[in-house]
């Protein structure tokens, strides 16, 4: 497996040039457009873009789905460092909600386990609406804990916050999953949560 640092620099290249695409073609417009200058520009960034996407696929995401869809247990902890990395960029979100999918049906450490939490809990404390949150949240009603959604609701943030709605999406999302998680917070508060 190559570096979590090196994936992280390979992901932001990619988002790089993919904003540079994006505002070029923005600039003018679309590819018929009578600007030849800017056309070749946008061209070329968007190979450059496509040429970032590829080595990506081809020198991390490719080998690690091969061998993680496979059933091979090493994968896991790298498919874990993949998620623990948090750069938006192209079709990452995606990615991610298929890994958090598969996980679901895992068998995982406790370590494991842990580090997945530890991520759970960075994404409830975003303001950042990401796609793949729902099958984090969904994951989360396997591996939760009452250790964890005493974490999650200890952090205060104000009302009605994106943190906030963050925060309590995945803890409702956890409590309607888990019986037992609701029988032993109403046992400890001793009423509804």
């Amino acid at each position: 497996m190559a570096s979590p640092e090196s994936y992280r620099q390979a992901l932001e290249r990619m988002c790089e040039a993919d904003q540079a695409r994006k505002k070029a073609f923005r600039e003018i417009g679309s590819c018929r457009s009578g600007d030849k200058k800017g056309v070749a520009k946008a061209t070329e960034l968007l190979e450059a873009f496509r040429s970032e996407s590829q080595a990506l696929q081809e020198r991390y995401i490719g080998p690690l789905e091969k061998r993680f869809f496979s059933g091979d247990p090493g994968a896991i902890d790298e498919v874990i460092v993949v998620l623990s990395i948090d750069v938006p960029s192209y079709r990452s979100g995606c990615r991610k909600e298929y890994y958090y999918r598969r996980l679901k049906k895992a068998a995982l450490s406790r370590e494991q386990s842990s580090k997945l939490k530890a991520i759970a809990l960075r994404r409830c404390a975003s303001s950042e609406y990401r796609r793949e949150d729902s099958e984090l949240r969904r994951l989360m009603t396997k591996l939760a804990d009452i250790r964890v959604f005493e974490r999650g609701r200890g952090d205060t943030h104000a009302k009605g916050s994106l943190v906030e709605k963050h925060k309590l999406r995945m803890l409702e999302t956890v409590f309607h999953g888990r019986k037992d998680l609701r029988d032993q917070l109403k046992s400890m508060q001793g009423s509804k949560p």
